[in-house]
């Protein structure tokens, strides 16, 4: 109950294996999105079947750069917190 340590650096994996499948997910909701777009106008929908690889690559890369952010805030908290306890004593 004293919040000395941080669950964020132990269930990171966890949080970026949940943001790969939810880019999968939408990224076949706009591949499907293509198909049925592809009855009322070709272009619409060759162009949403050919970007979904492209928004589950962005997806995963703005995922893992957010993800990535926060690894980096906690553990500059972690340091800090070793480094003022290093200067008590």
């Amino acid at each position: 109950m004293s919040f000395s340590e941080f669950i964020t650096l132990q269930i990171i994996k966890y949080l970026y294996i949940v943001s790969v499948v939810f880019s999968g997910v939408i990224s076949l909701g706009v591949f499907g999105g293509g198909f049925a777009a592809i009855r009322y106008d070709f272009l619409k929908g060759i162009t949403g079947i050919l970007l979904s690889p492209v928004t589950f690559i962005l997806l995963i890369i703005l995922f893992r750069l957010f993800l990535e952010g926060v690894v980096a805030v906690f553990r500059i908290a972690e340091n800090t917190t070793m480094l003022v306890e290093k200067n008590k004593h």
